[in-house]
């Protein structure tokens, strides 16, 4: 399976949504608190309308500030902004259409709505109805077909983890975990500090993408856990995001998209300058680790060899399930790409920089440059 590794710009970059084995996942109500003052600006409108390029002129206007921000980018279209996040401002801007539907919660207080279909002609969308409904419908199938095998992906690799189950040696793995989160962590400050989630790769059209760039920016301090069989180096990884919190740190904690409910691919708690991170086969980090920790070490050596002809096989079939949801997700983006060429033939493109200056204007205001 091919691993891409993807540019990340000086801003750190994640995805908040992810096509996994139970459907899109989607942490979009990562973006914002209305109980803290933030505000969220939600874009609506169809393919091709805008969206993204309007969120790249608002990433581009905080980098011109030297203000930090979030690129959100889209795992169906890795190209292509989800979202923009600006703790500074306490203010995020997004794309609110499916498969991630945003939906304002406190409308004109928190959420405000970017129509974007002010600046479209419905009517030679119309005239096209039947092409742009069909290209709707067969993206939205391949999609699902891209679920299916993903799910068929996780059933063979939880098969293979369920045999496993017996030869970790969990008083050996509690006594490392706790023995890490002593060094690396401290003292507790006596406050708590809190979780954020992301998703650090995701599978695209492309590839099984992965922000690397954003972890070797935000960490220093860069912990390798070669788990061959993902059973182990999640449970360090939660382990260390729980004590981090309970010590006063904010953690980001990075979910796999083949297990978004279960154990994380990543953890890093940048205000200490650390960062753990899951290898496998899927995952060769392509950076210098600080360390690297060998997860076979919490495995019986004997229990993982009497399970070998299974694991082989269960690695077979998942690579090829793998394999095939990933050519879902590339037919995925070629329909979705011509459904763009009818909405962009029906686009004011004038108005809709008109709009996003607008936009702009009232995100940043009078701030000095």
């Amino acid at each position: 399976m091919n691993t891409e590794k993807m540019a990340s710009p000086s801003s750190p970059c994640f995805f908040l949504g992810a096509n996994t084995p139970g459907g899109f996942y989607s942490l979009f109500d990562e973006l914002y608190e209305p109980e803290d003052g933030w505000r969220l600006f939600i874009i609506k409108g169809g393919p091709g309308t805008g969206k993204s390029t309007l969120m790249k002129r608002v990433a581009a206007e905080c980098d011109r500030r030297g203000m930090y921000c979030e690129r959100i980018y889209c795992s169906s279209d890795p190209g292509s902004l989800d979202a923009v996040i600006i703790p500074h401002k306490k203010i995020s801007i997004c794309d609110g259409t499916p498969p991630h539907t945003v939906e304002p919660r406190f409308p004109g207080v928190s959420e405000t709505i970017v129509d974007l279909g002010r600046c479209r002609d419905d009517e030679k969308l119309r005239e096209k109805s039947s092409e742009i409904i069909a290209l709707t419908l067969e993206n939205s199938r391949e999609h699902k077909k891209c679920v299916s095998f993903l799910r068929a992906a996780a059933a063979a690799s939880n098969n293979i983890k369920a045999n496993l189950l017996p030869a970790i040696d969990g008083v050996k793995l509690q006594k490392f975990s706790e023995s890490l989160a002593a060094k690396e962590l401290g003292e507790a400050s006596g406050e708590r500090g809190r979780i954020r989630r992301r998703f650090l790769g995701a599978p695209t059209p492309s590839g099984i993408a992965v922000f690397y760039d954003t972890f070797t920016d935000m960490c220093e301090r860069r912990i390798v856990l070669e788990d061959t069989f993902g059973l182990t180096s999640g449970a360090i990884m939660r382990y260390m995001a729980i004590e981090a919190v309970g010590r006063g740190y904010s953690v980001i904690e990075c979910l796999s998209p083949m297990s978004p409910d279960g154990t994380p691919f990543a953890v890093m708690i940048p205000e200490t300058g650390l960062g753990l991170i899951a290898a496998d086969r899927q995952h060769a980090c392509p950076f210098e680790a600080s360390r690297t920790v060998n997860c076979s070490r919490f495995l019986n050596a004997d229990e993982v060899r009497r399970h070998r002809n299974r694991i082989v096989f269960g690695r077979k079939t998942y690579d090829e399930f793998i394999a095939e949801a990933l050519k879902k997700l590339k037919n995925a983006k070629e329909i979705h790409d011509r459904l763009e060429k009818y909405y962009i033939d029906a686009m004011d493109f004038g108005k809709v920089k008109r709009l996003s200056g607008e936009i702009v204007k009232e995100i940043f205001g009078d701030e000095k440059k």
